[in-house]
């Protein structure tokens, strides 16, 4: 008993307390903390458009070998961003160069189709550029590109872009895309995943399609060398057949975020693409400067921010199945903790994309 009377003259104050604190004084402290959390969750969102309205990166770019052919000879610019790569770069540079080389001139047909020249037009084969951007590697990657680049003996154009700083996939793209000079542009990851014998001969095909169902709109198309009418276009890679496959090889939670992921880019950004993280799409010129002068976000989920600027541009879009496969090193080789901080890093710039466009914050150049 006496225990109990000694609990109940300590809690009187505190009893005590509670009744004086009034319903109003609760409510404030409730909508005070609604406010903060409502007032964080938009900073959160909004944070990539307030790094894109920031100063852009420099870079430095150096060419290594080659120089752009004089007259109409059609060139062919490999935009391929790296940040750490500098086991991989050296393996996927080496596949990559010797089957262009070996193939050019199949790939010079499939390319003047692809561009709409016609066959009697021919002048001289296709020119690779590889444009190698180092997204402010640790490692280095710049060290073994350049050893590459300058072993370069083909009269191809190799170049170097060195970032400042790492400013994440989607503004090394864009820096290698506005700086690349080929009539067509195709972006290919550093790890060779996607098979390039496969990829590029399927995306020429298509762009042959996709230029010729809107080569008529000249409101839609620019001008290259020769009066050749060239659309702006983009054929995206995809490994969307390969998805009942990746499912029985990977774990519970991958599948889980892979399946929300697309389920989010449908509903916030296009049903048009069902694979819109393809490292593989192949762009026009035109298309190129439209899309890479208009994109915002830097990391990445700056594919689904290009799908929507196309959409919003009227700008062509195709996808075709590619063949590739897993390449140990992958930068999304974390815990599983670490994966849905960048699953949800993902959503978040798809919601400020969303937003920004929404609102009215981002504007297209047409």
């Amino acid at each position: 008993m006496r225990r109990l009377t000694l609990f109940a003259t300590l809690i009187r104050p505190c009893n005590a307390l509670l009744m004086d604190t009034s319903a109003t004084q609760v409510f404030d402290y409730v909508i005070g903390l609604i406010v903060m959390a409502a007032t964080f969750a938009l900073c959160y969102i909004f944070y990539p458009a307030y790094v894109a309205s920031g100063r852009g990166i420099g870079s430095n770019d150096v060419t290594l070998s080659g120089k752009k052919s004089d007259g109409e000879a059609p060139i062919l610019s490999l935009v391929i961003p790296a940040y750490n790569e500098e086991k991989r770069l050296p393996i996927m540079l080496n596949d990559t160069f010797k089957y262009l080389n070996k193939n050019r001139g199949n790939l010079t047909d499939l390319f003047y189709e692809a561009v709409g020249v016609h066959p009697n037009r021919k002048h001289s084969k296709i020119q690779y550029e590889f444009i190698i951007v180092d997204d402010g590697s640790a490692d280095d990657t710049a060290g073994v590109a350049k050893k590459y680049g300058e072993s370069v003996k083909s009269g191809d154009i190799f170049k170097i872009i060195s970032m400042n700083r790492n400013c994440g996939k989607g503004g090394a793209v864009r820096t290698g895309m506005l700086k690349s000079t080929g009539q067509l542009c195709l972006m290919i990851d550093s790890d060779g995943a996607t098979d390039i014998s496969d990829g590029l001969i399927k995306l020429l095909k298509e762009m042959k399609v996709l230029t010729n169902e809107t080569r008529h709109n000249q409101e839609n198309a620019s001008m290259v060398g020769g009066g050749t009418s060239l659309p702006r276009c983009a054929v995206f890679g995809s490994r969307s057949h390969l998805e009942k496959e990746s499912c029985a090889s990977r774990s519970q939670i991958r599948t889980f975020l892979m399946h929300s992921f697309h389920f989010f880019v449908k509903t916030l950004c296009s049903h048009q693409i069902k694979d819109t993280q393809c490292g593989f799409k192949l762009f026009t010129r035109s298309a190129v400067v439209l899309l890479f002068t208009n994109l915002h976000l830097r990391r990445w989920a700056f594919d689904t921010e290009l799908v929507v600027i196309a959409e919003k541009l009227n700008i062509p879009l195709s996808e075709v199945g590619v063949i590739w496969h897993e390449v140990d090193g992958s930068k999304l080789d974390v815990n599983k903790f670490a994966l849905a901080l960048v699953s949800l890093g993902m959503l978040r710039d798809m919601v400020c994309v969303r937003a920004c466009y929404s609102l009215g914050i981002w504007k297209l150049n047409r």
